[in-house]
């Protein structure tokens, strides 16, 4: 595969491991989510590949999405949850004597669970960066990298929630965080985790793209220290999300429907077969919630690294 690079450390030492069919995604983002996605997809077919050098997962070629498909996507019911555990986790690495840069700031939320000696946002919602200008917060309508230039060994805390999944080029988003950092500064991020129920959703659009480019394992995780020669201080996956749970039944009653490997693509499948399965599926979860509930919370989506820069 010396035509595909990884998109996080560049080696060509990749495996293709599925072809997604973009018209299928297009259908699955405009029936679930009302939200159209032709305009992302010149080919036919995506790849998702595997990384054997860092062992991240992504998607060539890639396909990235604009403002006005993060705008519509705003507006469907449950894509966006306030309370999120990182936030809270991530405010224990976190002093009044830091100098916080925020990438992907959103309203400035996150403010909330910090108390530091300065806060700087970067968004590109005019109206998330409205409100959050109302209510005192420095939100700036710039680049990181364009930052980072401006700004070299400014910041004590670089942070994002949610975000390098969905970039175009996470080597390079981070490369720019760190030059933002001063020596012994702490990137913080989170990111949806694969070693968590989600890697086991099929159709689960919202993980591909335009909306995801990238998928992360803790060893990717891990990996991101030795890359970028940092110490990793701290790796904490969520518990599951009340939001979530049924969702994880589903997941879980698909997957044990769906053992037979010659049935639907582990990504992706729309076929009718697919979607009597599927529909098994709902009825084996609520059946399962309702009378044999999760005895011990599995790990939620997300999860929270904190690296420290040398």
């Amino acid at each position: 595969m010396a035509d595909v690079q990884c998109i996080l450390c560049n080696s060509t030492d990749v495996k293709k491991l599925s072809d997604l069919d973009t018209h299928d995604l297009v259908k699955l983002y405009r029936f679930r989510a009302h939200v159209e996605t032709s305009r992302f997809f010149e080919e036919r077919y995506i790849g998702i590949y595997r990384c054997d050098h860092c062992d991240l997962r992504f998607f060539m070629p890639q396909a990235v999405g604009d403002g006005k498909f993060y705008d519509e996507l705003q507006k469907y019911p449950g894509y966006y949850i306030q309370d999120k555990p990182e936030y809270a986790e991530a405010s224990k690495y976190i002093t009044s004597e830091d100098d916080v840069l925020e990438v992907g700031g959103g309203e400035g939320l996150f403010t909330g669970y910090i108390k530091c000696k300065s806060y700087t946002g970067l968004e590109f919602s005019d109206e998330a960066i409205g409100k959050a200008r109302k209510r005192g917060l420095n939100l700036l309508r710039q680049r990181l990298d364009e930052h980072a230039a401006e700004n070299p060994g400014r910041y004590s805390v670089v942070c994002y929630f949610q975000v390098l999944e969905h970039v175009a080029n996470p080597g390079s988003f981070i490369s720019d965080s760190l030059k933002c950092l001063k020596p012994g500064g702490k990137l913080i991020l989170a990111v949806p985790s694969e070693e968590s129920f989600i890697k086991d959703a099929s159709n689960f659009y919202l993980n591909m793209p335009p909306h995801h480019t990238s998928r992360w394992t803790d060893n990717t995780l891990k990996k991101v220290a030795q890359l970028y020669k940092l110490d990793m201080l701290h790796l904490f996956h969520e518990p599951l999300h009340p939001l979530h749970e049924m969702f994880y039944y589903k997941t879980m009653a698909y997957k044990k429907i769906n053992r037979n490997p010659r049935l639907a693509s582990e990504y992706l499948d729309t076929s009718l077969s697919t979607t009597l399965r599927y529909g098994a599926a709902v009825l084996l979860a609520m059946l399962t919630k309702r009378f044999n509930p999760i005895k011990s919370r599995p790990i939620g989506q997300s999860v929270t690294v904190v690296y420290r820069k040398n």
